[in-house]
């Protein structure tokens, strides 16, 4: 897509920059004196598309093009009936300052614009507090993964996790604090998935994580990892209790050995944590 985009953007400024050229020419000589602000389009369309960088590039071009006709129409008896050469100079060096300036305040607000849209749309997709995936886009590429595993013909195995008693710790320890293990527990989950893995929150003290071409044993694997790691963590508690352990949860279902589609790979899931959390907690279940 944005290759796409990097091409249709050198095809329109090479076109502009012939645009310009041929104008100039069949002006000639008087055409210096007027047409060469129309290098100020593929400018803009630098600074809109490749930010600053753009500017600078096609501005080195666009002044190296202009100084050319300059050369040329010297050389051209009825150079001198137009303007004098110093006034002509004069004209083209402030009027190829000014696009340039122009140009480069657009490539720096372009670029801003550019950080900001890729902060609004990480924003939109991923939990605020954990840094992990929402769960709404967790949902959008469980389905692309799952036509990716029907295509190929390959299993999907998914993981739902979830905090044992914390209700508990942030009714003992305080929503802060809760807070901290929340951020801790995402972190050591995705330290411990394959950058493939999509990990998500799916609210509260409640994670899920997606695993593609992982069969049930290779998501087990992972799921007590997982809990291993997590069971070795140690959270802030209070004066009394200066060190609190806490451990994790987890049900285990496969695609499509488990459900026929996306919802009920996620019941199963869920059927897999509640059997874990009924039978001791700190355990990985296995839908059956």
């Amino acid at each position: 897509m944005k290759r796409g985009k990097y091409l249709r953007s050198v095809l329109l400024i090479v076109l502009t920059f012939a645009f310009a050229n041929l104008a100039i020419y069949f002006s000639y000589p008087h055409g210096v004196l007027t047409y060469w602000t129309l290098y100020v389009v593929p400018l803009v369309i630098a600074a809109i598309v490749y930010d600053i960088y753009g500017v600078v590039a096609i501005g080195l071009v666009s002044t190296g093009a202009v100084s050319w006709w300059l050369y040329s129409s010297v050389s051209s008896p009825e150079f001198y009936r137009a303007l004098s050469v110093e006034s002509t100079i004069l004209e083209i060096a402030i009027g190829m300052s000014i696009f340039l300036i122009v140009g480069s305040i657009l490539g720096v607000l372009s670029k801003k614009q550019k950080k900001q849209q890729i902060a609004l749309e990480l924003l939109s997709i991923h939990d605020r507090l954990t840094g992990l995936f929402n769960y709404s886009y967790f949902l959008d590429r469980m389905e692309e993964e799952k036509k990716r595993a029907d295509r190929y013909e390959k299993e999907l195995s998914f993981i739902m996790m979830d905090i044992d008693h914390f209700k508990h710790y942030n009714d003992t320890f305080g929503h802060e604090q809760g807070n901290v293990v929340l951020k801790k527990i995402a972190k050591t989950i995705r330290k411990n998935t394959r950058d493939i893995d999509v990990v998500s929150r799916y609210g509260g003290e409640e994670f899920v994580i997606l695993l593609p071409r992982a069969s049930r044993e290779q998501a087990v694997v992972v799921a007590e990892r997982i809990r291993k790691a997590v069971e070795s963590l140690e959270f802030p508690g209070n004066r009394e209790q200066p060190v609190v352990k806490k451990t994790i949860s987890g049900g285990v279902s496969v695609y499509p050995h488990d459900a026929e589609d996306a919802s009920g790979l996620v019941v199963k899931a869920d059927e897999a944590l509640y059997e874990a959390k009924e039978s001791g907690r700190n355990k990985i279940c296995v839908a059956e």
